[in-house]
């Protein structure tokens, strides 16, 4: 026994003189639970519909009241808005500013008034299948309680649902996309954030730490090779998708290369970051893992519409590279959306791998000092 109690005090001081690891132990279980007890919400807050009014009528007007006050839609009038206010309206659609458009005919009110079946249109974005799925079930409480008022006629409404982008409303035709945003993110950063860090193992930094390059040459000169490596498997990833799970491409490949280059360019960054920081390899992998699986997976749309997130996390998602490029390839593949529907998205990672380049550049010179 006196063996054994030599052997738990001995592990006890091992565990004690590693209190990082002790902290991720106890801070890890905390931190998943705040962000899956706050992101785990399959409700939707707020559907942005686009109301088409052809018919101006009393009655389509009471309709209109019956989805502004349900407390689900956020209407915007397009026919006040646009000269043509349905092709404004699928723009809208494939930019993904709209998940709804709402189409009452001309008719519709003299019909209803006259005892007669009236039509109502609904064209709904179904790239997300489960926020699709949400809208429908949103849209029949609406119209149900719309017709409960008209009990003395008959099959009142005949509602004709159309579904853009995704008519079959196939999950994996949503997660498939944002499972290749999820993995270019994470092979980027670790490729990188392994090469300084390799060089702390092995000694061979103090060579570098004196060469005559500047750190921010040293960094580039790092990063760039694995831009073609990361484009590479990119590439890869993208034609597996395509020809193995036959998810359609829509819209262009080069739009879609183009902005996957600064992704990828953006993860590789990071990591370059997180090398120039960790102490060793297993380090830089692992943070370079937690750092943005966690993240792209919970808090950037992959699974869990940003809508249905508190305002705190839906802020921290503004700081997650992969919540822009979610939009921008579900955009292409699946809306044929073209490059001038994503300049912010592409101006924000653009942002994104100047301040990471520039942080590692700046850490790599200090501790280049340091050494000196």
């Amino acid at each position: 026994m006196k063996r054994v109690k030599a052997v738990i005090v001995k592990e006890f001081a091992h565990i004690l003189r590693d209190p990082t690891s002790l902290a991720i132990v106890f801070l890890m279980p905390i931190l998943m639970m705040t962000i899956f007890g706050h992101a785990l919400n399959f409700d939707l807050d707020r559907v942005e519909a686009g109301i088409i009014d052809y018919s101006g009528g009393e009655i389509s007007g009471r309709l209109i009241k019956k989805f502004a006050n349900n407390n689900y839609f956020e209407l915007q009038d397009l026919r006040s808005r646009y000269a043509d206010p349905m092709a404004a309206g699928e723009k809208l659609l494939r930019k993904g500013e709209l998940k709804e458009l709402i189409v009452i005919p001309r008719d519709f009110s003299s019909k209803i008034r006259a005892g007669e079946k009236a039509e109502l249109g609904l064209i709904m974005d179904g790239s997300d299948s489960n926020v699709a799925n949400l809208v429908y079930q949103y849209n029949e409480r609406v119209v149900l309680d719309f017709m409960s008022e008209y009990r003395d006629i008959k099959d009142i409404l005949n509602v004709k649902t159309k579904i853009y982008f995704n008519p079959q409303v196939k999950s994996s035709f949503f997660f498939i996309p944002g499972l290749i945003a999820i993995l270019l993110i994470m092979i980027s950063a670790m490729l990188t954030s392994l090469s300084i860090a390799r060089e702390k193992e092995s000694g061979s930094i103090d060579l570098v730490f004196i060469s005559p390059l500047k750190s921010p040459e040293i960094i580039l000169g790092k990063t760039i090779p694995y831009i073609v490596v990361a484009l590479a498997v990119g590439i890869m990833i993208l034609a597996f998708a395509r020809f193995w799970f036959g998810i359609p491409f829509q819209g262009s490949l080069l739009v879609l290369l183009a902005f996957s280059l600064l992704y990828i360019i953006t993860g590789l960054s990071f990591g370059i970051l997180i090398s120039t920081v960790a102490p060793n390899q297993k380090v830089a992998m692992f943070v370079a893992l937690l750092a943005t699986l966690l993240p792209s997976i919970m808090l950037s749309g992959f699974i869990f519409p940003l809508d249905s997130m508190s305002p705190v996390l839906r802020g921290i998602s503004h700081i997650v590279p992969a919540t822009y490029f979610l939009k921008i390839i579900r955009g292409v593949v699946l809306k044929g959306a073209e490059l001038k529907h994503f300049v912010f998205e592409g101006l924000a990672m653009v942002v994104f791998s100047l301040v990471l380049i520039v942080l590692a550049s700046v850490k790599f010179s200090r501790n280049r000092k340091k050494l000196k």
